[in-house]
């Protein structure tokens, strides 16, 4: 259950109005409003005066899958990196990772389809990239074509990684993930 679920609920059981609850915890009503409509998170303070009215811990307010979520989002867009080992395995370990955890929580099961999207039209670009360089090189047709495919490969990659990276970090702060450009395949 998330934060702003868990206070509403509270609120509700203990008759408070959100002008009450904004009282009694010296808060001011909109912190309280945006906390209720999941627009902000509670940290510090605002968390410890929130769990004092109910006659709780902070731990008690803040739910396991919000506590997950700081480093299992990461985790999985961190995972992709796995690319470097072997093109595939930058879909491949994601999926298996993504799968398992997709039930639980709705933040990281939308994380994972953008970036197994992301990952999917990834690796069929360098899997179609390899064959064309293959072909021109079977073919005796290297020059200009085969430079121009193996730059292109050798850009593919390093978007890769620095999108891996970017969106790793704008996870681990509680921000949406951007991978583009993806074929939406989930």
């Amino acid at each position: 259950m998330r934060l702003s679920d868990k206070l509403r609920e509270l609120r509700n059981q203990h008759g408070f109005s959100q002008e009450e609850l904004a009282r009694q915890t010296q808060l001011s009503l909109r912190t309280i409003q945006r906390i209720e409509q999941n627009e902000t998170g509670a940290r510090g303070d605002t968390l410890i005066r929130l769990a004092q009215v109910f006659g709780l811990k902070p731990m008690d307010l803040t739910s396991k899958t919000e506590k997950e979520e700081t480093y299992l989002i990461p985790l999985l867009n961190f995972s992709a990196l796995s690319f470097l080992i072997f093109p595939v395995l930058g879909f491949i370990v994601p999926l298996i990772l993504w799968y398992f955890k997709r039930n639980g929580d709705e933040k990281l099961n939308e994380t994972g389809k953008k970036l197994l999207n992301f990952q999917a039209t990834w690796t069929l670009a360098i899997s179609l990239i390899y064959v064309m360089f293959i072909f021109f090189k079977i073919m005796h047709m290297g020059g200009i074509f085969g430079n121009y495919i193996f730059w292109v490969m050798c850009g593919l990659y390093p978007l890769n990684f620095v999108l891996i990276l970017i969106n790793t970090l704008r996870s681990k702060k509680l921000k949406e993930v951007i991978y583009k450009p993806a074929i939406p395949f989930f």
